[in-house]
């Protein structure tokens, strides 16, 4: 194996491996948002139950407990609002990564044809060189034919 097809395999062998790492990341990032909407429901349905709460009937309530119970509500808005924000990062990074693995994968692409294309060179190289010796080969057993050595 020539000295460029090994260099150009171990170029191609660390293009797989920085598209494998790439792959890896958009498999964590994905996680991240799973992880972040699961949270975002949970919010939402505590939201939900404290305004159910909040809405009902209750007869008699104190200013004071009004108040903690509307700041309860901001505070679930508060962190619903935070997670929207950092779903939306999320989901940025996510389609930056899907761009990035695209063009790792493009990359990949190109170099396993080139490596291919000098596999297909040096396979040439090689058969052409073995059909060289057995036309030498050939040239010396009918040159001694020829020549009558075989009698010998």
């Amino acid at each position: 194996m020539s000295g460029e097809l090994k260099r150009f395999k171990r170029v191609l062998h660390i293009r797989e491996e920085e598209r494998e790492l790439t792959q890896w990341e958009l498999s964590v990032r994905m996680r991240e948002e799973e992880s972040i909407l699961t949270k975002m429901s949970e919010i939402e349905a505590k939201r939900d139950d404290a305004m159910a709460d909040f809405c009902a009937e209750k007869g008699v309530v104190s200013p004071q407990q009004l108040w903690f119970e509307r700041q309860n509500l901001d505070v679930m808005e508060k962190k619903l609002n935070l997670n929207k924000q950092e779903l939306e990062c999320c989901r940025v990074q996510i389609e930056e990564t899907k761009t990035e693995l695209i063009e790792k994968h493009r990359s990949v692409q190109l170099m396993e044809r080139y490596v291919d294309k000098l596999k297909d060179r040096e396979d040439k190289k090689v058969l052409n060189a073995e059909q060289n010796n057995l036309d030498d080969i050939n040239t010396m057993r009918f040159h001694r034919d020829f020549t009558g050595e075989a009698d010998l």
